[in-house]
């Protein structure tokens, strides 16, 4: 059995369909990732998921005035959770038989419609929350019983938990409901301890207990402080005729929750420390462990094997974080043998946990809409799937969460043109636009992800693929050689109409829904820049580069200013020259396309040089840029539309 579809309408960010989106999500029977940025509405999902089944901790949850969905001043006054539960056993059906739902195909499912009024205050009474929860679509059923919920309920981890305080000895406590839920518990609590024999030791967990009371109670220690209590004071204060006494137990109460109350769970101390010494451990490793317990009863259990866990990346250094996103995928996907899988339903904010996972696991939430993208739901193809998951690493896996995404093709892209936006007064940081470098391959892989199957469908967060052209203009002929297989290279190797073809293609091949393609104007990222306003911005930076590759991409202060003045005073010559602006940027980027200097070090020092603000900003910087790169600026930021 597991959980196949989660409906509502007016809860908290989802609305009715018209005036916000209503919440409409159908799961995989394994793992199901939420990621999205924050107040996107992930743990709202998990919320609902909480209102209607319940949980296995048997926490008390309730609705309030404002989980009811509101838009402008005016806030709903109901709201439903519907959850569409499949694919169950034949015990599971037998035992909610009157609560099911026949389907037109002929197989069963259980639909549990909860339906909840808020109830303003009115003549000195409290506002209330009314709420029913019935069976069927839409609620036309029998209101849910405790069969049902007994069958149903979810194993809820929330982000803010104490692990530790979970697994201590508790009334009620968390390990205790495990235990006591574990197959192996049945018989347990049979008393089995022998008054006649004390000398026997019990099996069931019961004697066991029995038989530590009843030693107990004679050691020396336990029986003297017991006595002294008695004839000494307790005794005294029975009246005549009376008897007063006390006995000192581990459990007054031999029946199996209050033993199972007891237990605690705690980490052993690391490799090097006696095993029998208390040592405390980190919040990442309880943590673990306690994921681990709850999967331990999850994989066992008759009931509802769903886990719904927000954030299991809190405490966890990303290699553990890896390593608990593996547990997790290997139990819903991938189960031992002989052992049921885990549905398991989580939010996450970790671009490390993201990368480690199969992108089509993953749903998007964005502004209270649920993105799928599962095989068929993106304009992913199956070998971007398999592409990406070798590929995708935890600084790619930053797009999730931003609210604009430029894909860049080199170090170089990625090192400056952050730099070039806040100078520009168009912050990346300020627009939460994330920087995605995909090196030299793999840019149309990345284009697609946030590109839907469905036509109509758009997820509205900007992307800007920035890519070179790379056509070499004519001006640089002289240190570019012609390939000898005789391929088009030069601008003079193409007609005006083929340069446009060229440029459509790489357009074509990956634009679609807020996926722009953003080609450069004539050759390559740097050239551009110095083509087109940035000449000197750039010559500066790559004749630093030219002199640290020198001196094995280490210069000291003193040594760039040295740099710096004879870089200076060869520009001055340089524009004195009356070069054109291809014959100009062609001379400037020769460094690089040389090999005479590093791009990523040519590009750190512009970084640092237009913070000086020597070379331009705001609208004066911006209107020096190559026109490509001011219209990814102008659409990643939301200035105008791409043209």
């Amino acid at each position: 059995m597991h959980l196949q579809r989660i409906r509502a309408q007016n809860f908290r960010a989802f609305g009715d369909g018209k005036t916000a989106p209503e919440l409409d999500w159908t799961l995989s029977p394994g793992l199901n990732i939420l990621i999205g940025e924050n107040d996107a509405g992930k743990t709202a999902v998990v919320d609902a998921i909480r209102h209607v089944l319940w949980t296995t901790s048997y926490e008390f949850v309730r609705l309030f005035e404002q989980d009811f969905h509101i838009h402008g001043d005016t806030r709903a006054q109901s709201m439903f959770i519907e959850a569409t539960l499949v694919n169950m056993s034949a015990e599971q059906e037998a035992a909610v038989l009157e609560w099911l739902t026949y389907e037109a195909d002929g197989s069963r499912s259980l639909v549990l419609h909860m339906q909840a009024r808020w109830i303003p205050p009115k003549d000195n009474k409290r506002g209330r929350v009314d709420v029913i929860t019935r069976a069927c679509r839409d609620g036309i059923g029998p209101e849910i019983g405790n069969a049902v919920r007994e069958l149903v309920r979810a194993t809820y981890l929330r982000p803010l938990r104490d692990a530790e305080a979970e697994l201590k000895p508790a009334r009620q406590s968390r390990l205790s409901q495990i235990l006591g839920a574990h197959k192996s518990i049945t018989g347990q609590e049979k008393n089995d301890f022998d008054e006649a024999n004390p000398a026997k030791i019990p099996e069931n967990l019961v004697g066991l207990m029995a038989f530590t009371q009843h030693y107990l109670g004679k050691h020396p220690v336990i029986k003297g402080v017991q006595d002294d209590i008695n004839s000494n004071y307790l005794g005294k204060f029975a009246f005549a005729g009376d008897k007063l006494e006390s006995r000192i137990q581990i459990a007054p109460d031999l029946g199996l929750q209050p033993i199972l109350e007891k237990f605690e769970l705690g980490l052993l101390p690391s490799i090097g420390i006696n095993s029998e010494e208390r040592c405390v451990r980190g919040l990442g490793y309880n943590n673990a462990l306690f994921m681990a317990t709850e999967l331990v009863l999850l994989r066992d259990g008759d009931e509802l094997a769903l886990l719904l866990i927000e954030e299991p990346e809190a405490h966890l250094h990303p290699q553990l974080q890896e390593r608990v996103q593996e547990l997790l995928e290997q139990s819903a996907n991938r189960p031992p043998e002989g052992k049921r899988p885990v549905q398991v339903v989580m939010t996450t904010h970790s671009p490390s946990l993201a990368a480690g996972a199969d992108i089509a696991s993953m749903t998007l939430v964005h502004r209270a809409h649920l993105y799928s993208l599962a095989h068929e739901k993106t304009q992913l193809k199956k070998n971007d799937y398999e592409f990406l998951r070798r590929f995708l690493d935890a600084t790619k896996a930053n797009l999730f969460f931003a609210r604009g995404v430029a894909i860049v093709e080199g170090p170089a892209e990625a090192l400056l043109l952050p730099a070039l936006a806040k100078a520009c007064g168009m912050s990346f940081s300020k627009h939460g636009v994330a920087v995605v470098d995909v090196g030299g391959v793999g840019l149309y892989h990345y284009a697609r992800i946030l590109q839907r199957a469905k036509e109509n469908e758009v997820i509205p967060i900007p992307v800007a693929c920035l890519t070179d052209r790379d056509v070499v203009p004519d001006a640089a002929s002289g240190y570019i050689d012609k390939p000898k297989n005789g391929k088009k290279r030069f601008d003079a190797d193409y007609t005006p109409e083929e340069l446009v073809a060229l440029v459509k293609a790489k357009v074509d091949r990956a634009a679609g829904g807020k996926t722009i393609v953003c080609v450069s104007d004539r050759w390559t990222f740097e050239y551009d820049l110095a083509r087109y306003g940035c000449g000197e911005l750039m010559f500066m930076a790559i004749q630093l580069a030219v002199k640290a590759d020198a001196k094995g991409e280490r210069l000291d202060e003193a040594d760039e200013l040295l740099a710096m003045a004879a870089a200076h005073d060869e520009w001055e010559t340089l524009i004195k020259a009356g070069h054109n602006d291809d014959a100009l940027a062609a001379v400037i980027y020769k460094p690089l396309a040389t090999g005479k200097a590093s791009k990523a070090v040519a590009a750190q020092y512009a970084a640092h040089l237009i913070e000086t603000g020597n070379y331009g900003k705001d609208v004066a910087l911006f209107e020096k840029l190559p026109p490509y790169l001011k219209n990814a600026l102008n659409w990643l930021t939301g200035k105008v539309g791409a043209a």
